[in-house]
């Protein structure tokens, strides 16, 4: 049986969370790969052999070598150093997108069902609305009204993922609003705002977690995606969406370069869901 010597609930939770998830050899290895992406966006400047944007067309999609152990690509760009920079872009749009769709989910989920009633119902109008069209098709629409790039493409995604965890705060609130504690915090004159965020929301963190780290996968997917099409990170800046569009055309006789790209963004994202999933059996 698991002890931990603090008496803090949130200390021993977390604690106790992590210890569940250091039992499995696959949840570490999950953890590894997670720790490994951050730190190659982190360190990028230090670890990369060449410059990712140089272009030397005399070595253009040059065969893996030791001088380019991933080749070059067709304006003759080493890939190994364009991918560890990939990693800043990807990496930083699915921590950010996701931690923007679950503030705004959290507001719109807990102000729908704590207050109910028409307010309740215009709200999950609204959220239908967008769930009612596939996120990468609503997120193209966005980012080409707000114009190509990095800032557009996690604006754009960070507007369309966040019904799901909406639906999520609303159903716990529901349930929650109705409880005890909460009636006690009404009886000791606590205000709505105090209730929603001191007592309610707490309870759907957990969820909302799980939901979060699951999402970040998927967010790494449709980013790159929407590079890919044209409409996300823009050339020359490293982008694994972006080296796949150039890479795809030489899939056949140069596979490294768009191959390796789309290895690292299954890694990613099966690292995310594995951490996702332990986070659910943990929690």
């Amino acid at each position: 049986m698991l002890k931990f010597k603090t008496e803090s609930p949130r200390v021993r939770e977390f604690l106790f969370t992590l210890a569940i998830i250091k039992r499995s050899k696959v949840n570490l290895a999950a953890l590894g790969i997670i720790a490994a992406f951050y730190l190659m966006a982190v360190f990028a400047p230090w670890l990369t052999p060449y410059d990712p944007t140089k272009v030397d067309v005399t070595n253009k999609l040059a065969m893996p070598s030791l001088e380019h152990p991933l080749g070059t690509d067709h304006l003759g760009r080493d890939v190994l150093s364009r991918l560890i920079y990939g990693a800043r872009t990807s990496m930083f749009i699915g921590i950010v997108v996701v931690v923007t769709q679950s503030i705004i989910g959290i507001l719109v989920g807990l102000t729908a069902g704590y207050a109910g009633g028409k307010l309740d119902e215009l709200l999950m109008r609204i959220t239908d609305m967008f769930m009612a069209f596939p996120r990468l098709i609503l997120a193209m629409l966005f980012a080409y009204i707000l114009g190509r790039g990095i800032f557009s493409a996690t604006f754009a995604l960070s507007l369309v993922g966040w019904t799901s965890v909406a639906r999520l705060v609303r159903s716990v609130a529901i349930v929650e609003k109705e409880k005890e504690y909460v009636t006690a915090a009404k009886v000791l004159g606590k205000s709505d705002f105090q209730i929603l965020f001191g007592e309610i929301l707490p309870n759907a963190l957990h969820p909302v977690m799980v939901t979060a780290t699951l999402g970040i996968g998927g967010t790494i997917v449709i980013a790159a995606g929407l590079s890919f099409i044209g409409v996300g990170v823009q050339p020359p800046t490293p982008d694994w969406g972006v080296m796949i569009s150039d890479g795809y055309r030489f899939l056949m006789d140069q596979p490294w370069v768009a191959l390796s790209p789309g290895v690292l963004i299954m890694l990613a994202v099966l690292g995310f869901n594995i951490l996702g999933d332990a986070l659910r059996d943990a929690l």
